[in-house]
């Protein structure tokens, strides 16, 4: 499945959601006395958790067709940070509780230490989402091996203006993070060069085509390292952050039998 107007459509509509269910909730929680164990804050608790563990469901369709045919893997990808999104948020208010009372926080409150885990799972995610923008992908979304970037920039042989061909002339290679944060930096300052010239839609979208795959390819094998080394640190963080919800969910119902009630 694909179309342009749902590429462009699908993060308008995450984005609306989350600003509803923001505004909504803060609304609800300055207005009213909401438990810590009421309905409420245990519902809030659940949908989180649970846009939490479907979000999950994009790791699986990077590895099945079957998925991929139903929908482009960026559109699974959207889904992912917005399901991720929403269980931060969710939790977030679900959790309200322990860090706005007066009492002080206890710091190896199962709770407390599921909602750190939460965080910083999102936080490491933001900076994995970072990181895999750079890697070159297919306009399907799949990533692009670096003999794929090699091949489509030998298709891209349609002839450009010299001012364009400029642009990608100056993009050293270089390993660490530091050295790709200066590439897409020069990256986007050479993408908001090209669309200042006058160009057909066809000329442009080849001239950024290929500023891109030329910037990404000189710093390919430093962020695909990069990526990996994070993949690495995520999963066991995130695989923590499965567990203590699982522990924070047990204790909750074992010594609170009313739960949500």
């Amino acid at each position: 499945m694909h179309h342009p107007f749902v590429s462009r459509a699908l993060p308008i509509l995450y984005f609306l959601i989350l600003l509803f269910e923001l505004i909504g909730l803060s609304w609800y929680f300055a207005t009213h006395d909401v438990a810590p164990s009421g309905a409420l804050s245990v519902l809030l608790g659940w949908v989180g958790l649970g846009s939490m563990i479907v979000m999950l469901v994009y790791s699986i369709a990077r590895r099945s067709r079957a998925l991929r045919r139903m929908m482009r893997l960026s559109y699974w990808l959207h889904l992912h940070i917005f399901l991720g999104l929403q269980g931060v948020l969710l939790i977030g208010f679900h959790c309200a509780h322990l860090f706005t009372r007066a009492a002080p926080i206890h710091w190896l409150n199962p709770g407390v230490l599921n909602f750190i885990a939460v965080v910083i799972v999102f936080f490491s995610g933001i900076f994995g989402r970072y990181l895999y923008a750079w890697l070159p992908r297919k306009i399907s979304g799949e990533q692009m091996a670096e003999r794929e970037v090699d091949e489509e920039l030998a298709n891209l042989d349609e002839p450009l203006p010299p001012a364009v061909e400029q642009l990608w002339g100056d993009a050293p290679g270089g390993r660490g993070f530091i050295a790709m944060i200066g590439a897409d930096l020069r990256t986007r300052a050479a993408l908001r060069a090209v669309s200042r010239m006058d160009l057909s839609a066809r000329a442009l979208a080849l001239a950024k085509r290929k500023v891109r795959l030329m910037r990404q390819r000189a710093v390919l094998r430093s962020t695909q390292r990069l990526f990996r080394y994070w993949i690495v640190l995520h999963r066991p963080l995130a695989g923590a952050m499965y567990v203590l919800s699982l522990v924070h969910v047990a204790l909750a119902y074992m010594f609170s039998p009313s739960l949500g009630t």
